[in-house]
């Protein structure tokens, strides 16, 4: 039996079934934790899972920003598995998000995180928080795209969609679109609709570019036919697929392996993934296209969610933002020193003309407009201007 499907079935133990949760009102209580969780976890509650009540405190809070009484918080875990290797700025942020939460709740609030994989892939734990089998995850805009109700978000995984001439100048376009109550009501209507809630959507990850083996890219004809690996999400395929390659739909934990053995001749992701994950062992080239600029979602099951305080709705929207203006600023700083580190693990390193590039791919996203529709589409071209 492999370790993933043995944390997994450790998880569905301690969270009770599907069916359990969906037949109640709300979040579910459900048997104590196992006594030993994955070694890579945060530490687990002693207390079983379960959304608390959803009554106030005899004395709320004056603001958000100060912590409210340990008292008024019941002991509550909520775990969280994400895909990404446990040294990345994505990871070390869901540390952040634990940290703040356990310290605002007096400590009786704790979040056990689950990475690299321990749980599935990236589209498999976002399916697990829609059913409630976890409570959390971080995922990709143009992943979270593919499930019922999440469309509109896939926006912002369409080709060059972010203005800016470096990656802080993108960043800073997203968290001002992101938090902006226009997608505030975007994302208000997929919780609706889908079962799953983003507590913030403004998680920078960095622009995609494209390493291979054995052919250079330095311009768009250098890509056709060539064997991609891409994230098993339409929209995140588009732009390559838009630039003439043929790709192949891959779960992460797979890449290196694929790349290694052949499968395929390469792949595409930031800076740092393609330090940290060590693609550069199995990859010459490296073409900074930047065809995708991406963002990330915390997410958390919409029942659980609406079975938890104001008190504690509060302190986990506000650890989310506080999470991901952190790994905003890890990931730049990463996928700046990763350009030059790369440089000296013998990768060579392309510039490509990227106003060729965005001709090529400026009416890709028209293949996905009735899932995220023209009108928001021009809105948010509009609203970084």
């Amino acid at each position: 039996m492999s370790n993933r499907l043995i944390a997994l079935i450790t998880i569905v133990m301690a969270t009770g079934t599907v069916t359990l949760l969906s037949s109640c009102g709300g979040a579910v209580p459900a048997p104590a934790a196992p006594a030993a969780a994955p070694a890579t976890a945060a530490p687990a509650a002693a207390a079983p899972t379960k959304a608390p009540e959803a009554t106030k405190p005899a004395a709320a809070p004056a603001a958000t920003s100060a912590p409210a009484a340990a008292a008024s918080f019941p002991k509550l875990e909520i775990k969280m598995g994400h895909a990404q290797n446990v040294d990345t700025p994505w990871h070390r942020a869901t540390q952040k998000f634990a940290d703040l939460v356990k310290e605002r709740t007096g400590g009786n609030v704790t979040v056990p995180i689950f990475p690299a994989s321990q749980l599935g892939s990236e589209k498999d734990v976002d399916e697990q928080v829609k059913n409630g089998i976890v409570q959390m995850t971080v995922s990709s805009s143009g992943m979270v795209a593919v499930f019922d109700g999440w469309g509109p978000v896939g926006v912002l995984a369409m080709p060059y969609i972010l203005k800016g001439n470096t990656e802080e100048e993108e960043a800073k376009q997203l968290v001002k679109l992101a938090r902006s109550p226009m997608m505030k009501e975007v994302l208000d209507k997929c919780a609706a609709a889908s079962g799953m809630r983003a507590l913030d959507m403004a998680w920078w990850y960095g622009d995609r570019h494209l390493t291979t083996k054995s052919k250079q890219v330095t311009k768009v004809a250098d890509m056709k036919d060539l064997k991609i690996r891409v994230v098993d999400s339409p929209m995140q395929r588009l732009a390559i697929q838009a630039l003439g390659a043929s790709v192949t739909p891959m779960a992460f934990a797979e890449v290196y392996s694929a790349l290694q053995m052949g499968v395929v001749e390469g792949q595409e992701n930031p800076l740092n993934t393609i330090y940290s994950s060590k693609y550069y062992e199995v990859q010459k080239y490296l073409a900074l296209t930047g065809h995708m600029s991406q963002n990330e979602e915390i997410l958390i099951n919409e029942k659980f969610y609406q079975g938890l305080s104001p008190e504690l709705k509060a302190v986990l929207e506000k650890a989310a933002q506080e999470a991901g203006d952190y790994m905003t600023a890890e990931q730049i700083k990463a996928n700046n020193q990763n350009m030059q580190d790369l440089k000296d693990k013998g990768m060579v390193i392309t510039v490509v003309d990227k106003t060729e590039y965005a001709e090529k791919t400026k009416d890709a996203w028209k293949e996905f407009e009735p899932q995220i529709g023209k009108d928001l589409y021009d809105k948010v071209k509009a609203f970084q201007n």
